[in-house]
């Protein structure tokens, strides 16, 4: 005994599309050779379409169970590999969650690798031309430059007032890897802020510095917290940046004095 399914019965309307009917998306899966607009089933294989259908009462039902499945899975996934939830600082950040970044996080260029939120190298020096700062307790702006760099002579003056305004939180190093005649010929600017030379160029190599004025703020962790050509345009070093990162500082240590 067979019943055939004609084209009439065989479709639904859903939506304003055009689907099989639910019992005939079963028959087909339940008949080898495809669908094409007449299907001849058995009883048997009618009997197993309409349970199926039973359990299925739409297209979009299915696409939904399949769908949701799926993100069941994905979710299962990101939990075994421990990334469901990502930290938004690394855990070398010295700095609270709710802390907002003075450093754009996209569209940044930099000319040097990365060292946001690392451990900076260490400060090497092949000699000071001015006295060595005492840098303990206080965050530390290091500048790579160079006599001959327009854009570092541009950034001199924006420097010297970096270095009276916040002074007495804040040391201010420009380092050159030039020779030490080179550097004290340069009569164009006051310099008022501390200099070095470093012939070898050995923190700048460690930063991977290849395009210069190149600036790092390290907090008196030894943290890096700014980083960049202090000139990019819109997303310049300004007074509003160096505050911010200064007022964090201040916090950050109230809350180590209070804690001991």
């Amino acid at each position: 005994m067979s019943k055939t399914l004609t084209e009439k019965n065989s479709w639904v309307n859903i939506g304003g599309i055009k689907l099989l009917s639910p019992m005939l998306l079963a028959a087909v899966l339940l008949v080898p050779g495809g669908c094409d607009k007449r299907v001849e089933i058995t009883a048997e294989q009618q009997q197993d379409a309409q349970a199926t259908a039973a359990s299925v009462t739409s297209v979009s039902q299915v696409s939904k169970a399949v769908s949701d499945k799926a993100d069941e899975s994905n979710d299962e996934k990101k939990q075994a590999a421990g990334t469901e939830e990502i930290p938004r600082f690394a855990i070398n950040s010295p700095f609270k969650e709710e802390y907002e970044s003075p450093v754009p996080q996209k569209g940044k260029r930099l000319w040097a690798r990365s060292f946001l939120w690392e451990k900076a190298p260490d400060l090497v020096v092949e000699k000071w031309l001015t006295d060595k700062p005492d840098t303990s307790g206080k965050c530390t702006l290091i500048e790579f430059w160079a006599t001959w760099c327009s854009q570092c002579r541009i950034s001199v003056p924006k420097l010297n007032q970096l270095h009276r305004k916040f002074g007495a939180e804040l040391v201010v190093i420009a380092i050159s890897d030039q020779k030490e005649e080179a550097v004290r010929k340069y009569k164009e600017q006051t310099i008022e802020y501390f200099s070095a030379i470093d012939t070898q160029a050995r923190m700048k190599e460690n930063l991977g510095v290849f395009g210069i004025p190149h600036v790092i703020i390290v907090e008196p962790d030894g943290y890096v917290v700014w980083e960049g050509f202090p000139l990019l345009k819109d997303y310049e070093l300004t007074d509003e940046v160096v505050e911010k990162i200064l007022s964090v500082s201040r916090n950050k240590q109230l809350d180590t004095f209070v804690s001991k």
